[in-house]
């Protein structure tokens, strides 16, 4: 063999053709087969592997109203990040919604407070935005009587 016809040890990658002659003393790979995507168990597994993500993605972000102060808890399965802002520093919040969101009952709420550039606090596609905007509004105003939301007076946030 001249020099041009070796293979260089360079060249040679995993997944290479084994040369001919080689061969009989190597194992290699002939080919793969995988599980078909047209099962009905496949389908299946995929269905529910998405809605749990999508339930986990659900219950790791929320707005939690005390008192005091707004929480806001965003994250996925992996991390997360809290946000706090007290009640009485707050300076503006904005919702928004489009006519869909208007129908179905979500929006976007942005929380703005004292000393701050934009939104510290902003929740795309949050159930009853005007009901939470109201919420902090009567807050700030010393107002709430905790009439609206009786059902959650179980709830409690300690620190």
């Amino acid at each position: 063999m001249t020099e041009q016809e070796q293979p260089r040890q360079e060249d040679s990658a995993v997944g290479d053709v084994v040369p001919p002659e080689t061969r009989s003393n190597q194992e290699y790979v002939i080919a793969e087969f995988r599980r078909s995507t047209r099962t009905l168990g496949f389908w299946w597994r995929a269905i529910l592997t998405l809605s749990l993500y999508v339930w986990l993605l659900w219950r790791r972000n929320v707005i939690t109203v005390t008192n005091k102060r707004i929480i806001q808890r965003t994250g996925n399965i992996i991390g997360g990040k809290e946000t706090s802002m007290q009640i009485g520093r707050i300076t503006d919040v904005t919702v928004s919604k489009g006519v869909l969101e208007a129908l179905l009952g979500y929006g976007l709420i942005e929380i703005q407070s004292a000393g701050s550039s934009g939104p510290e606090i902003r929740f795309d596609g949050i159930a009853k935005p005007d009901k939470l905007r109201d919420l902090i509004f009567d807050l700030q105003d010393g107002r709430y009587d905790g009439s609206a939301f009786q059902r959650d007076a179980s709830k409690r946030v300690t620190n």
